[in-house]
């Protein structure tokens, strides 16, 4: 069970659909794995729910789908018989809680106080859904909640969109997000998947936010280097020295002699390094470990900055978290 939570945060945005016609399930299933979001929560608000589960399954299947605002047990059952894979609630139910447990599927209630997140705890269940998101305080509750709640992540949905899903995502409690923003009834009853599919790459860049930090170049050894930090200089950009490197300026790094990368490296920072390497494997770039440094207790706690195993123009990249 512990996998299927790695693949909500690698994906990071769990569109939330509400569909009314079970035949444009399977073009709406394209739409969204074309954009970079191969999941789905198919909510049990229309009556063709179940149905459309199978169809997008069939359609992809290696898209993650699964049922949402489900309300009671019966509910749950049609949604597994159908093919889903998760259960969500828009509140805590403990009967649909203690269906899934007994049946071994992966489930997030919906919480929104201390009071219910507790209750879920005592039930095992550390992984849950903020519902209403925004209205009841958004990333700033889900900081909150982390103090007393370490042991538990969210999925915040209502209000989440493209412009503030990169505060979202750069939490360190936060599993993955939900929303609808990408998936609305006009979208889909108009059959606009491109817009959908455009949507949904937008939301991605969002999510990840990736931007350049600093730029490191390799000098053979630490003359060369002193050498390269008396020109910037000349610029204005005062030198600062370290251990292993001079900064000249927050943006260029001399290294003392040559590191990672044939002429040096870019420090690119993300939102999340976990969720930016699973999106980054399928294009060849993979994380290279004994790189790794964590913001806590060694893989106990998210990764801060990982060196990447494929260069760039010369440059080798390490992603750095925001």
């Amino acid at each position: 069970m512990a996998d299927i939570y790695d693949t909500f945060r690698d994906i990071g945005i769990i569109p939330v659909v509400a569909i009314e016609d079970a035949s444009k399930a399977a073009d709406l299933a394209h739409a969204l794995v074309k954009g970079g979001l191969p999941a789905s929560e198919v909510t049990f608000r229309t009556a063709c729910a179940a149905e459309a589960i199978e169809a997008m399954i069939k359609a992809e299947p290696n898209m993650l789908v699964g049922a949402g605002t489900v309300l009671n047990v019966e509910q749950a059952e049609k949604a597994v018989k159908a093919g889903a894979k998760f259960i969500v609630s828009p509140g805590y139910n403990p009967d649909v809680v203690d269906w899934c447990i007994k049946n071994k599927v992966p489930t997030m209630p919906g919480i929104s106080n201390p009071s219910e997140i507790t209750a879920c705890i005592n039930k095992g269940v550390t992984h849950l859904k903020l519902f209403p998101a925004e209205r009841k305080g958004g990333y700033k509750i889900i900081d909150d909640f982390g103090g007393p709640f370490p042991q538990c992540t969210f999925m915040p949905t209502g209000g989440v969109t493209t412009e503030n899903v990169g505060e979202y995502a750069k939490r360190k409690n936060i599993l993955c997000m939900g929303g609808t923003w990408m998936v609305k009834k006009p979208l889909i009853e108009g059959e606009k998947w491109d817009e959908i599919t455009q949507i949904c790459k937008d939301a991605v860049k969002a999510m990840h936010n990736f931007h350049i930090d600093h730029m490191g170049i390799n000098a053979k050894n630490e003359a060369e280097a002193k050498e390269i930090a008396a020109q910037f200089e000349l610029f204005g950009f005062a030198s600062k020295f370290g251990n292993s490197s001079i900064f000249a300026s927050e943006q260029v790094e001399i290294m003392k002699e040559n590191g990672r990368g044939t002429h040096g490296h870019i420090s690119m920072v993300c939102n999340n390094v976990e969720r930016a390497l699973a999106f980054l494997k399928p294009y060849g770039f993979n994380p290279v470990m004994e790189t790794a440094k964590w913001t806590g207790k060694e893989n106990a706690s998210p990764l801060k900055v990982v060196y990447l195993d494929k260069e760039v123009g010369g440059f080798a990249i390490h992603l750095k978290r925001a």
